[in-house]
């Protein structure tokens, strides 16, 4: 299953990355995505919730963003970066049905930081999830 849901990951990130970049109506852009990639019923409904739940929760996902790297303004966040972060900020503070556990969400993302981010994303990626699980202490931190 681990790698079903990596390749569930990488399809919402491209979904979010490209509903998020253009004005694509998010479930064209989900249904077009499943004609070219079939996932198992269970990978589906992941990536059902990742994707809409993300959407549904991006301004709170953002402020969450903000307030761990004050830095950088998530309107010049790249927009993979800020795709991967919120994907894993969902999967840490907002999804109660999947309940994966923290250090396997935060090392998918920095997976996929280093697969579709430029060369310092994974690092970015790494420490803003860090500072929110230190901030924030999701619900499985103990797994």
């Amino acid at each position: 299953m681990g790698s079903l849901r990596h390749r569930v990951r990488i399809a919402a990130l491209q979904i979010l990355f490209e509903v998020d970049a253009t004005d694509h109506p998010i479930d064209v852009v989900y249904e077009r995505r499943l004609e070219e990639e079939s996932f198992a019923a269970d990978g589906e409904r992941f990536l059902r919730n990742l994707v809409f739940g993300v959407w549904e929760h991006r301004s709170y996902l953002d402020r969450i963003i903000e307030e761990a790297a004050p830095n950088w303004p998530i309107t010049q966040m790249p927009g993979v970066d800020k795709a991967i972060l919120r994907i894993a900020l969902y999967e840490l503070l907002v999804d109660d049905r999947e309940r994966t556990p923290v250090k396997a969400v935060i090392n998918e993302a920095v997976e996929l930081a280093k697969q579709f981010g430029s060369d310092n994303s994974s690092r970015f990626v790494n420490g803003v999830l860090g500072t929110v699980v230190l901030r924030y202490r999701p619900r499985s931190e103990e797994s």
